[in-house]
């Protein structure tokens, strides 16, 4: 219950008070440890298979889809994610995407 609780908040702050960049990079995050976890289908030794578009992704965090997909974009070309397929992804830097998830 607690870490619902935690969780709850984080998820509060990161709509509320983050930059478009910090808020898909502390997403992307979360989605990794989440669907990495032990028995899930949906993680890969190359990646993780997201369950949402990236509308759903942008309506999640409270973005556009334009700003979302930049985002997307922007840490493909500075190397902290691969883009494999439309919802398949590949944290490259782990550090820096935490650094940038703030």
């Amino acid at each position: 219950m607690l870490d619902e609780r935690d969780r709850a908040r984080h998820w509060m702050m990161l709509l509320g008070r983050k930059s478009a960049s910090e808020k898909v990079a502390s997403f992307l995050l979360e989605m990794s440890e989440r669907l990495s976890g032990q028995g899930c289908h949906a993680y890969t030794q190359a990646g993780v298979e997201l369950p949402f578009g990236r509308q759903q992704i942008a309506d999640i965090l409270g973005l556009t889809i334009a700003t979302t997909s930049r985002q997307f974009t922007k840490m493909g070309a500075d190397g902290l994610l691969g883009l494999p397929s439309r919802r398949e992804i590949v944290i490259n830097d782990r550090a820096a995407m935490e650094m940038t998830a703030g």
